[in-house]
């Protein structure tokens, strides 16, 4: 798949017209699951001890929503579709490289950065689907963790991996899982939490004087 004229110019927005301090500092934090290890197992760990039943359900059901989203994009999608990432492509990318931090790449591409193809983003699918979920299932926090999910999204095209429509079509990948997990939750263990619900006796009552 080649770049389409649209999401060049769109990439050359988001990844250099949009460059600031703040972001250069918040959008490579955002980009690593290593900096959200810790987080995502207390959130898990939080579902299963007191989540109770539902929780319980929805910790559960994380695991093969991610395992699904993970390896459709990347051991599926991605190798029949085979594009490059825009790093790879164009000259004078804004490129986030770990340990070397923030570093422009030439203007005539010399030489390659990654290894992996590009469409569609996999954090974007996997964040998307996950967050999306848990949001569904617990709709008080549904803004909040879209908003997470969106920045992480995002930060894949300002530090230069993704083209606009790799993110796109991953957000809508895992948006797609995730409505599809959430249906077959409320399909079979909602109504098995809420029968239970309604088979548990009543506190006994004190005696009325």
């Amino acid at each position: 798949m080649n770049a389409i004229p649209a999401d060049v110019a769109l990439f050359r927005f988001l990844n250099q017209s949009l460059a600031n301090s703040v972001f250069d500092r918040v959008m490579p934090f955002m980009t690593d699951f290593n900096n959200w290890r810790i987080v995502v197992l207390l959130i898990w760990a939080a579902l299963v001890i007191f989540g109770k039943s539902r929780g319980r359900w929805a910790a559960l059901m994380l695991v093969p929503i991610i395992a699904a989203s993970d390896q459709l994009a990347s051991s599926v999608i991605k190798p029949l579709v085979e594009r490059s990432r825009p790093c790879e492509v164009l000259g004078s990318v804004r490129l986030w490289y770990g340990p070397e931090g923030w570093i422009t790449t030439p203007a005539e591409v010399a030489r390659s950065y990654k290894a992996t193809f590009s469409f569609p983003s996999s954090h974007a699918a996997n964040i998307t689907a996950s967050l999306l979920f848990l949001g569904l299932v617990y709709r008080r926090w549904l803004a909040p963790l879209l908003a997470v999910a969106l920045l992480v999204s995002f930060s894949r095209i300002y530090i230069g991996v993704h083209w606009p429509s790799d993110v796109a079509a991953g957000m809508a990948l895992g948006a797609g899982i995730a409505w599809a997990a959430y249906a077959l939750f409320k399909r079979f263990v909602r109504e098995r939490i809420e029968a239970a619900e309604v088979r548990q006796p009543e506190p006994d009552k004190p005696p009325s004087e």
